[in-house]
């Protein structure tokens, strides 16, 4: 495909080459770009529109597409804040005890401890049952909404774990710094060394 400036169109373009087996990496077809936190949610509602094949739309298309066995492309979108109320571990949080006897390290902790794997636990249950192929791209979108409890690099984590085939895409709030993912512009972590778009997705790219 023909490359384009827009972080935002570089990001579906790269996800629709891995899964039509046009372009392969080293490790899974994990790609991620980083967005300005502020336009995150608008970036998850362009992505839904983009992901529904019935709705026009200026990114990359994808409907019709075949990989080299054959097989059509399908996208998903699935916002992680709504998928986390789903979770045994946010059920936990709810269970701690009265508001003035639990302390906000307590339900912290507690989420970070599991959070990751959960919703990996979950999305292999539901939206990855028979379709864990390379020719299915999920979109993980709203992680901002998980902060601080999860990142990035431990859902990547999880799903390499768990063996996960499926082209990943997962738009991210911060930046990238020096190749390591800042999260809301903290400080830069190493992480799971997924494919990755260097340029933010800011406010000007939404309508390009």
């Amino acid at each position: 495909m023909t490359s384009t400036r827009n972080p935002l169109k570089r990001f579906t373009e790269e996800l629709v080459d891995f899964a039509s087996g046009e372009r392969r990496g080293i490790r899974n077809p994990f790609v991620m770009v980083p967005v300005e936190p502020s336009v995150e949610h608008r970036v998850t509602e362009r992505l839904v529109q983009w992901a529904d094949p019935e709705t026009p739309d200026t990114l990359t298309n994808w409907a019709g597409i075949e990989n080299q066995a054959g097989n059509e492309l399908t996208v998903e979108c699935v916002r992680l804040d709504h998928l986390m109320p789903e979770t045994r571990v946010f059920e936990t949080t709810l269970d701690l005890g009265p508001l003035e006897r639990t302390t906000t390290n307590a339900v912290t902790e507690t989420l970070e401890t599991s959070l990751a794997d959960e919703l990996i636990g979950k999305l292999v249950e539901g939206q990855l049952k028979g379709e864990n192929a390379q020719q299915h791209i999920l979109l993980l979108v709203n992680l901002g909404s998980l902060y601080p409890f999860t990142r990035a690099s431990e859902l990547l984590d999880e799903m390499d774990r768990r063996n996960v085939n499926t082209t990943i895409g997962i738009p991210f709030p911060g930046s990238i710094r020096g190749g390591k993912l800042s999260f809301f512009n903290e400080d830069a972590r190493h992480y799971y060394p997924a494919h990755r778009i260097d340029e933010k997705i800011t406010e000007v790219y939404l309508d390009d």
